[in-house]
C-alpha cells in the first residue's frame, strides 16, 4: 500500500482493526462503521481494499440451528501487517470527530 493510497477512510477503519487486533477480538462491518464514524460504502470500499491486498481476513459468522437473522461478517487484520499498518498509519492526521447537533435540546 503505498503511503499516497493511505487516505481517512482507510486510517480510520485500520484503526479500528488494530483496536481489535491488541483486544485479540474480531469486529463486524457494523462495528467498524460504528467505531470509525463511517459510512457503509465507505468502510466496505475500505475493507475490500485491504482484503485484496492481502492485510485482513474475513469470515462469516455461524448461527446457531434456528437462528433466522443475517449472519455477520468479521474482520481480522493479518499478523504480518500488524506492524506495517501501525506504521502507515502512525502519522497520519486524524481530524476531531465531528459533533453532531443535538435537536430539540
Amino acid at each position: 500500500m503505498a503511503g499516497s493510497m493511505v487516505d481517512g477512510a482507510l486510517v480510520a477503519v485500520l484503526d479500528v482493526l488494530l483496536d481489535a487486533w491488541d483486544r485479540q477480538a474480531e469486529v463486524h462491518g457494523w462495528e467498524i462503521m460504528h467505531r470509525s464514524r463511517r459510512s457503509g460504502p465507505v468502510v466496505y470500499r475500505a475493507l475490500d481494499r485491504l482484503e485484496e491486498m492481502g492485510w485482513i481476513t474475513a469470515s462469516w459468522e455461524a448461527l446457531k440451528a434456528g437462528e433466522q437473522r443475517p449472519r455477520l461478517r468479521y474482520y481480522r487484520i493479518v499478523a504480518e501487517k500488524v506492524d506495517l499498518a501501525r506504521a502507515r498509519t502512525a502519522g497520519y492526521h486524524r481530524p476531531s470527530p465531528r459533533l453532531r447537533p443535538r435537536f430539540g435540546t
